[in-house]
């Protein structure tokens, strides 16, 4: 009978537990009576004696002896010995130890790639002296656009904002250089003679610009990057002085910059620069208020705060606008000091705190993972445990043993770790976005690797803790008795909160991966106006005193494009200033052929410079009227294609045959041929922009002089591979001019992927860490449903014997499983309808409390659940009762 089986066990559990007892105490009694021998040698009455050696004992003698065990010289031998049993232990289930430790090391590791970003991106500052004294003068309204000012606005600024001690002005761009090697393209930058003393930055050889060469006539001088110095010129020392070719013209090389100098709009770029020119602005003669190309940083002067240095470029803006040397466009007004960092971390920022928050919660799983295994053990362990105990041994003591033993865990842990961050790091490196370039720099530093081992003592205390609190507060008789059967209701109820604290923290990054992937889809989704599909672009600039005769330019790329027209495989080849997707376009004021539109300066539209073919070799779709044609040369009409929303806005959707032309004097006009599809030029995700195409042969002559656009990017569509036409592509430049370099070679797919690099950057990582978490999670239940089955085994194999079916004891344990998480999956519910709030400004055409996830995630988690359970229950159930009796 059931009951009297029971009865019997629990008496034989007395029965044993009050012998240790009685061990115990015979043991202590013992004690006793010395001690109180010795305070009655003191001259104490028998029970004065017999008091004071209860209290020696109890409140003193066992913790002045514990004390000084922990603090006297035997502690080093104490902690070798609990070493090397830790090591014993370990090894006796190499099994579990490298299960555990592979568990804590994916959780530190994860911890420490993406530490070693957001140290390297958000903690670490910029390289420049004070930087958060540095500030931009910037669009308040569009910080995450570009803000150019003119030379006119620069200098203007200079002479009368007083909360700048410096002001300093940068252009963008690139040169050729054919030094010593191949021709090569270089990114480099046209900078005052004041953005060294600005940024508080000093060469690592020679000297900067000086102000009197930062002028027109005297400004032959280049500065080089270290990089640059290192891979064109062997770091020799000769080269300060040596004269170099820039873009076919003679400079003298005076300085060399360090490798982390960066101007503050590197930071957005796929390169930095690596060459520096003067910007050489003539302040004498009269420089127009409009052709904006610069962008100016400054150094607030001392006592000056941010919002003072707005409220002062506000009110300068707005003078200047009143005056109007703005137009009427009020965007132009609302100017202000942007903090450099901003800049610079807008938009990563937001990613890399939430992928810290997400690796945070992984460790969490991790930790809650391995402290299942180590209660799963702590079960075999209780005898040991008790004997321990029994023979003398505190619970500091038992404590201090046990904490080595998830010390060394840990220890392991961080050790595999480190090697999962190596790898983990140069994957993320890998998926950075562009804005995060100095990413590139980061690496596992020893204030990482401090970092590591900090994670290690955490999850060693996290781990642990549970295990060494259900060890330590053993109880003697059943430990020593050997009872098996169902766990304490503590330790019960201990396991259930560990899984579901999995659980709800698994769900909580489940659905926030969902929402991202769910968004990033969307983004894709998204119609961005050209098919980028089998086309392969690259850079060409033309430079030198060749081209300076008329038609040079325009007939070099002519001539580029019909030979590779004639390259097997290549379906259409064309040529455009600037790539869609690639960088911010810019606008051009223009003047239409409406009336209402007379003497207005406030009529503008993106240019885009293009050749024939370019529509074609884009996959450009026109909507109406026609592309460019060979026809369309440098001697025909002048004609110009417009987007569908520039059509729509200025002509109502009629533009076929309407003209505008360039600026408000009086230049040529202008005919619109063709209507096309509109492009995706600045950002994927924008409206409709105001877009005109202008023929490179013809640009000369629309802006009414002014030279062509030396510049241009190839596009090749093919039928096949595009990168199999590069070395055709290479070929034919290098037959026509062998000093022209060939950069920027790149796909058009991976121009458009590039677009959406920040979303794929925050979407994969948190999917790596949601998925890392969910299997963690998934295993940690599957390890307590195998304990509860197993220590259940005997009471399923009674209900069996009394007639109940086996589908029935599957349904119960995996019930009890289904309880646990689905405790958990409210919890996380509830967290997760709090977190992705901060999730918002990520998603696009998603809600962060989007129905379908926040219903699809739990089932789907409830459905893993119950497979985990399913499996340890079925397997139990299956046991034959008479072996489950015997057994137990």
């Amino acid at each position: 009978m059931s009951w009297i089986d029971g009865l019997a066990a629990r008496l034989r559990m007395l029965f044993r537990r009050a012998k240790v007892e009685a061990e115990l105490d015979e043991e202590l009694e013992f004690h006793l009576e010395q001690e109180t021998a010795k305070q009655r040698e003191r001259g104490l009455a028998p029970d004065a004696a017999r008091r004071a050696a209860r209290l020696e004992l109890s409140a003193h003698a066992r913790l002045r002896e514990e004390v000084r065990d922990e603090w006297s010289p035997r502690l080093l031998a104490g902690l070798r010995a609990d070493l090397r049993d830790a090591i014993r232990q370990l090894r006796r289930r190499p099994g579990f130890s490298l299960l555990a430790a592979f568990t804590l090391a994916l959780g530190i590791g994860a911890n420490t790639a993406i530490f070693s970003l957001v140290r390297g991106i958000l903690i670490e500052p910029l390289p420049y002296r004070d930087p958060a004294q540095l500030a931009l003068i910037w669009t308040s309204t569009d910080p995450e656009g570009e803000t150019w000012l003119s030379d006119r606005e620069f200098l203007e600024y200079r002479r009368a904002l007083q909360s700048f001690s410096s002001l300093g002005a940068v252009v963008d761009g690139e040169v050729n250089l054919n030094e010593d090697g191949e021709p090569e393209r270089v990114r480099a930058a046209a900078v005052t003679a004041s953005v060294f003393e600005t940024l508080g930055v000093a060469p690592i050889a020679g000297r900067v610009f000086q102000a009197d060469e930062d002028v027109p006539g005297a400004d032959l001088v280049v500065v080089l990057g270290e990089r640059l110095w290192d891979r064109r010129f062997g770091r020799s020392a000769e080269v300060i002085g040596r004269t170099i070719r820039v873009n076919g013209r003679p400079r003298t090389v005076i300085g060399v910059m360090p490798a982390s100098f960066r101007m503050p709009l590197d930071y957005r770029q796929d390169r930095s620069s690596e060459l520096w020119v003067p910007l050489a602005i003539d302040e004498t003669a009269t420089l127009p208020w409009g052709s904006r190309s610069d962008n100016v940083v400054g150094r607030l002067a001392e006592g000056v705060s941010l919002e003072q240095a707005s409220d002062e470029i506000g009110r300068v803006t707005r003078e200047w606008a009143a005056a109007g040397h703005l137009g009427s466009r009020p965007e132009r007004t609302l100017r202000g000091a942007l903090p450099l960092d901003r800049l610079v971390l807008g938009a990563v920022r937001p990613a890399l705190q939430l992928l810290f928050a997400a690796v945070g919660v992984v460790l969490l799983v991790a930790c809650a993972n391995v402290a299942h295994l180590l209660l799963a053990r702590s079960d075999v362990r209780r005898r040991e445990i008790a004997t321990r105990a029994a023979l003398g041994a505190g619970r500091a003591r038992l404590a201090r043993q046990l904490l080595v033993e998830s010390g060394l865990l840990g220890a392991l842990g961080g050790a595999l770790g480190i090697a999962i961050a190596a790898i983990g790091l140069d994957l993320a490196i890998r998926v950075a976005p562009t804005q995060a370039l100095h990413a590139r720099d980061v690496s596992l530093s020893l204030s990482v690797l401090g970092y590591t081992a900090g994670l290690a003592v955490l999850a060693t205390v996290l781990s642990g803790l549970a295990p060494i609190l259900e060890l330590t507060r053993v109880d003697l008789g059943i430990a020593m008795g050997g009872v098996r059967g169902e766990s304490a209701p503590s330790q019960r109820r201990l396991r259930r909160v560990l899984v579901s604290l999995e659980t709800a923290l698994a769900l909580v990054l489940v659905i926030g991966a969902v929402l991202l992937a769910r968004s990033f889809s969307a983004l894709k989704a998204i119609d961005i106006g050209f098919h980028p599909t089998r086309v392969l672009t690259a850079r060409v600039e033309v430079s030198g005193d060749g081209y300076a005769e008329p038609g040079r330019v325009e007939g070099f790329y002519r001539e580029v494009l019909d030979r590779l027209r004639e390259v097997p495989g290549v379906v259409a080849a064309g040529a455009t200033r600037l790539l869609p997707l690639s960088g911010q376009i810019g606008s051009w004021t223009i003047t239409t052929d409406r009336a209402e539109d007379a003497g207005r300066d406030d009529v503008g539209a993106d240019w885009q410079i293009v050749t024939p073919g370019y529509v074609e070799a884009a996959g450009l779709d026109v909507v109406a009227g026609r592309a460019f044609a060979a026809s369309d040369d440098i001697d025909a009409p002048l004609v110009a294609l417009v987007s569908e929303t520039m059509a729509e806005r200025i002509w109502s959707g009629d533009a076929l045959g309407r003209r505008f032309h360039l600026g408000t004097e009086n230049q040529p006009w202008i005919e619109v041929v063709g209507v096309l599809r509109d492009v995706r030029h600045n950002a994927v995700v924008e409206d409709g922009r105001t877009e005109m195409y202008l023929l490179h042969s013809q640009w000369s002559r629309a802006r009414n002089g002014g030279g062509p656009r030396a510049g241009m990017t190839l596009l090749v569509r093919t039928a096949g591979d595009p990168n199999g036409l590069l070395g055709a592509l290479r070929r034919v430049v290098r037959a026509l001019d062998p000093t022209l370099p060939v950069s920027e070679v790149k796909t058009l797919e991976e121009v458009a992927d590039a677009a959406l690099a920040g979303p794929r950057f925050t979407t994969t990582l948190l999917g790596v860490f949601a998925g890392l978490a969910m299997l963690l999670a998934t295993i940690g239940l599957y390890a307590v449903m195998s304990y509860t089955a197993a220590r259940r085994t005997r009471e399923i194999g009674v209900r069996i014997a009394l007639g109940a079916g086996r589908r029935a004891m599957v349904g119960m344990v995996v019930g009890e499983g289904l309880r646990m998480t689905a405790v958990g999956v409210a919890g996380g519910l509830a967290a997760a309808a709090w977190a992705t709030r901060f999730l918002r400004s990520e998603l696009y055409h998603v809600e962060a409390l989007d129905p379908a996830t926040f219903v699809g995630v739990p089932a789907l988690l409830l459905l893993v659940a119950g497979v985990a359970a399913y499996l340890p229950a079925r397997r139990a159930a299956r046991v034959s009762p008479l072996l489950a009796l015997r057994d137990g």
